[in-house]
């Protein structure tokens, strides 16, 4: 395993069926009590001070509360923001099982939970319904308002934690979700659809923002109220059926009617891409991170052949990191064994389902794949969607002989319904062929029609019943 606290603190131990207190709710009641030492602990009177709170509901038994418990990622927030910092934070550790004792505080299975822990431990469960525990472990940011936030997933992101803790601009997105970049063959749907959450500290009113399509700009505004702590979805349009390679953009350009500074405009782009093979002879270039033993990819045609498979060497370390195949670029001579393809999948698998994302930016490669003519012009660059994926990633490469002197192209073509699931209309008129084969594949680049049907009937030939072909020639 790569990082054992990341994997394990996206695992959570589910106890009961309620939801969590949303993110951006108020919190109501009073947390007041006393902690293991007999120090008292006062919620409200902390905010009321004008301090933050950091929450950490867990069980003595919680593995994953024990792996972020372990981290001491709380230990170093209290030693450089509580009383002995800044004075700017209260961190209460709740231990939420009341079938446990205080004693397994001490001697758990796990381990001893206060060893070096100087902020505020509880052993009492009451809290559970007033906090809506649902799961441990459960951390809450409350601010001096008393605004709640949900860390959830984000508990290894710095990053998030700070803009929770102390806010510093009335508007401040996070983003969630960005904009991907992707290859396809022939048709693909475009869904990427950027989502941010409001961490500033106040409400959002409206948004402003760019939307480009190849260059074409839209200036264009969400008007609806984005509360803190809550997402926005950027509401770009869904293209169903796109078929050519297309560049998208996305920047969010103002808030609440005032423009953003250039350097604060969050700024997305994503290329849908359709790199077209005319020769069978190319080259690939693959580059691995730092954890090489964990990656293989296999390239696949459209008739499920594998072409070529590849996996590397794993680091001598103890995790496998490392080693004279990581952080590499190596090149494979490809040679498709038959014209009869259209359409060849790169298919990368990573054994640790966390992508190929571990490499030092200033001064590695970046992993991924680069597809070449044999030429050495690149047909699709490496994207970062090629790294930053969880078990696989498939990267498509459609492939067009090129037409001889003895290939016929035909004038008028047309197709409808296209695209289609069941009866294809296809139309063209032929100078010079009186016999000819038609090939339809679908979507994936698969064949759908490996037999040829003809019967002649007001000039259209019929093909395996569903798809009919109409010709000027008969």
């Amino acid at each position: 395993m790569k990082h054992v606290l990341l994997l394990c603190l996206i695992f959570m131990v589910n106890f009961a069926s309620k939801a969590q207190l949303t993110s951006g709710s108020l919190l109501s009641g009073q947390i007041k009590t006393v902690d293991i030492k007999g120090d008292s602990v006062d919620v409200q009177k902390w905010l009321a001070e004008g301090k933050i709170v950091v929450l950490d509901i867990f069980a003595t038994w919680c593995g994953p509360c024990w792996g972020f418990h372990e981290s001491g990622y709380l230990k170093n927030l209290y030693a450089q923001y509580g009383p002995d910092g800044t004075d700017q934070l209260r961190i209460v550790a709740i231990e939420g099982d009341g079938e446990t004792s205080e004693a397994t505080l001490y001697n758990s299975a796990l381990g001893n939970w206060t060893t070096g822990v100087k902020y505020h431990i509880v052993n009492n469960h009451t809290f559970n319904s007033l906090l809506k525990i649902a799961f441990f472990p459960t951390l809450y940011v409350i601010r001096p308002d008393k605004r709640v936030f949900e860390v959830g997933e984000f508990r290894s992101s710095d990053a998030m934690w700070k803009k929770a803790m102390f806010p510093t601009l009335d508007v401040d997105l996070f983003t969630i979700n960005g904009m991907e970049s992707k290859t396809f063959c022939n048709t693909v749907t475009f869904t990427d659809k950027p989502t941010f959450m409001n961490m500033g500290k106040s409400n959002i009113q409206n948004l402003q923002y760019n939307y480009s399509r190849n260059g074409v700009v839209q200036e264009l505004t969400v008007n609806q109220e984005i509360p803190v702590f809550s997402n926005v979805t950027i509401p770009i349009p869904t293209i169903v059926g796109l078929n050519e390679s297309t560049e998208f953009e996305v920047t969010l350009i103002g808030a609440n009617g005032e423009l953003f500074s250039e350097a604060n405009r969050l700024n997305f782009k994503s290329s849908y891409l359709r790199p077209v093979l005319n020769d069978n002879t190319y080259k690939i270039k693959f580059t691995t991170d730092l954890y090489p033993g964990q990656t293989s990819w296999q390239l696949i045609d459209n008739k499920n052949n594998v072409i070529m498979s590849q996996s590397y060497r794993p680091g001598n370390s103890s995790n496998g990191a490392g080693g004279e195949d990581a952080n590499k670029t190596f090149t494979y001579d490809v040679s498709l064994p038959t014209e009869d393809i259209s359409c060849i999948r790169l298919i990368i698998t990573d054994g640790a389902n966390n992508g190929m994302q571990f490499y030092n930016t200033a001064t590695q490669p970046t992993p991924g794949v680069e597809i070449l003519k044999k030429d050495g012009s690149v047909i699709k660059p490496v994207f970062s969607s090629d790294n930053n994926f969880t078990n696989n990633r498939t990267i498509f490469t459609r492939f067009e002989k090129t037409s001889s002197a003895n290939d016929i192209l035909a004038s008028g073509f047309s197709v409808s319904p296209n695209p289609a699931s069941d009866l294809v209309y296809v139309k063209s008129s032929f100078d010079q062929l009186k016999e000819y084969t038609i090939f339809v594949t679908d979507m994936m680049g698969r064949q759908m029609t490996p037999q040829l049907k003809k019967c002649w009937f007001c000039g259209c030939s019929i093909i395996c019943t569903r798809i009919i072909f109409c010709s000027d020639y008969h």
